[in-house]
């Protein structure tokens, strides 16, 4: 496997930043299932986490190998991929930015059906806020075990509920004691794309015994009153990485258009 580690300069975030990069290079170690072109997956780490992490506690590069994708990991630091009222665009840069660097830098496939977005916690909420407010770019996303009720969670942190966040971290993302904007609702995204012929394909993903497991099967309710048509997968499982290493599998699978009730895990 080809997996690749850089900085460089983001003039979104006006910062140096980190990038991974798997690529699903010919090797004896992983039998593929599937060969050609590879696809392209944008892969987002959670809240207290960086742009290491899928590759420290996860098998994303047999993963990468086993479905052919390039798997592409930045880092976003606390941000909720949000563009803060007080800090770094950390949304344009993951939206807009980073995609344009990549395709400068590697032989990316651009097509937009070949395009894909995925991440855990607070990973999963950030890929399928992209994806809804970009949905010409990606062809599906996948939430794991998603921070999908983000009002919810900010009001909960306003009311030192949530110690995870500080309400200080809100502060600087939208304003003193401000709830967020409505482009930072998923619920919001949702209502808006449902309707819309060219949505990208949604799959969310949750333990039953995760702590936002009431928070996802609120957003799964509102996707399916709305006629979204997204696929929702629930098993045993809390917010950890046993559980993520599996839904990831999951995800590769269901960006393949294999069947998800009957395809191994590997």
């Amino acid at each position: 496997m080809g997996l690749f580690r850089g900085e460089f300069y983001s003039q979104k975030l006006r910062m140096t930043t980190q990038l991974y990069v798997i690529f699903p290079d010919p090797s004896n170690d992983v039998t593929p299932l599937w060969t050609g072109e590879p696809r392209v997956l944008y892969l987002l780490h959670g809240l207290a986490a960086n742009a290491s992490e899928w590759t420290r506690f996860s098998k994303i590069e047999y993963y990468a190998k086993k479905y052919n994708f390039i798997v592409i990991m930045p880092e976003v630091q606390r941000s909720f991929y949000c563009t803060a009222r007080y800090g770094p665009d950390y949304f344009g840069y993951v939206a807009d930015e980073l995609s344009e660097l990549c395709k400068t830098w590697f032989r990316l496939p651009e097509a937009r059906a070949s395009t894909f977005i995925a991440g855990e916690s607070m990973g999963g909420y950030g890929a399928v806020k992209v994806a809804l407010r970009r949905p010409e770019c990606f062809a599906a996303c996948a939430s794991l075990s998603g921070v999908m009720d983000y009002a919810a969670m900010v009001e909960r942190v306003r009311k030192g509920e949530w110690p995870d966040v500080l309400s200080q971290e809100l502060d600087a993302l939208h304003g003193m004691g401000m709830p967020p904007d409505p482009q930072e609702d998923l619920f919001q995204l949702l209502r808006v794309r449902a309707n819309d012929p060219g949505r990208p394909g949604l799959l969310q993903i949750c333990g039953t015994e995760d702590f936002l497991y009431a928070d996802n099967l609120r957003f799964r309710d509102a996707a399916r009153a709305a006629g979204y048509g997204h696929t929702y997968l629930e098993w045993a499982g809390e917010h950890a990485w046993p559980f993520w290493d599996v839904a990831i599998q999951r995800a590769f699978q269901y960006f393949c258009g294999m069947d998800l009730q009957t395809s191994p895990i590997f």
